[in-house]
């Protein structure tokens, strides 16, 4: 073995070994493909319309949020709205779609859906947190105008993705860059409020802030997250110190196979990773609430296409 190998063996660890199982997965990708031409929402059609017009003041829904749902995914594969509106002219010609939506309709119904993820599967959630981003290329001179920022211009996308189903849980995007903590705080707190049940919530050294462990401790949540190797242990949060201990003693290697801190990949990176290579990373919005609103259907729309590939 030469010195470049074991320099490398000694930083990656062992070789890594894909133990998938390749048919399932390659059969779930096949399916994810059938998503963007299932149309069965059509059968539904008259019947969503009579219900999302029940009660409703003012001029009535002319095509129901299936439909838009089903044009949002499109858009979020960078599909422009003019394209989208010629593919839905051509399902009402031959796919038996009973209207199509013109281009204005569709950017205003898009632009205005509640985008909001399915409830997590299963109780005692562990979840990771972490935080990359989606660049601004159309709104980027305006952006940079506004913050003054020189070089290229991202939007933020910080993620609680749940280690077990490989899929983001709950998820914030914000314009101006914030603390992941403070992040992973008010969206852990908003999960607990629509009692989601988590068991153990992890991150990086971005996490290490006091308000997050006082958050943790308060709920009894387990820790996994890595503190600085010079942390102090005599801080006023308990758990804390007990975690900060731990790593002391057993040093950072012990302590991570220990507490499975190696899944945050999976949790996290793994999962932008899959978005970026479905989605891009692009942004092509030009305003600030453009910019919010694609990032967050880039995120919707992986879980959507990620679960009905999974039936």
């Amino acid at each position: 073995m030469t010195d470049v190998e074991k320099k490398k063996r000694r930083r990656w660890g062992k070789k890594f070994k894909d133990k998938r199982d390749w048919p399932l997965t390659n059969g779930r990708l096949v399916k994810r493909g059938e998503f963007l031409l299932d149309l069965r929402f059509v059968k539904r059609w008259d019947k969503e319309l009579a219900e999302m017009n029940k009660g409703k003041v003012g001029q009535p829904f002319e095509f129901p949020n299936s439909l838009i749902n089903f044009q949002a995914v499109l858009h979020a594969k960078n599909i422009r709205y003019r394209e989208i509106k010629g593919i839905t002219i051509k399902l009402v010609e031959i796919a038996g779609l009973p209207a199509y939506n013109d281009y204005c309709t569709i950017n205003r119904r898009v632009n205005k859906l509640a985008v909001k993820l399915e409830p997590p599967q299963g109780d005692n959630l562990v979840l990771f947190n972490d935080g990359s981003g989606f660049q601004a290329i159309a709104g980027g001179e305006y952006m940079r105008e506004k913050y003054g920022k020189k070089n290229r211009v991202w939007v933020q996308i910080i993620i609680l993705g749940d280690k077990e189903h490989k899929e983001p849980v709950s998820f914030e995007v914000n314009i101006v860059h914030e603390s992941e903590a403070d992040s992973t705080k008010r969206q852990l707190e908003k999960l607990l409020s629509e009692d989601i049940k988590i068991s153990a919530v992890g991150g990086d050294g971005s996490m290490d802030e006091m308000d997050l462990w006082n958050c943790l401790q308060q709920h009894g949540i387990r820790p996994i997250i890595k503190p600085d190797k010079n942390a102090r242990d005599d801080s006023d949060n308990e758990l804390r110190n007990k975690v900060v201990k731990e790593r002391n003693k057993k040093g950072y290697k012990k302590w991570a196979k220990k507490n499975k801190y190696g899944f945050r990949w999976v949790a996290t990176e793994g999962i932008f990773s899959a978005i970026k290579r479905i989605f891009g990373e692009q942004l092509a919005a030009t305003s600030e609430i453009g910019l919010i609103q694609e990032a967050k259907i880039k995120i919707w729309a992986y879980q959507k296409i990620k679960r009905y590939g999974e039936t």
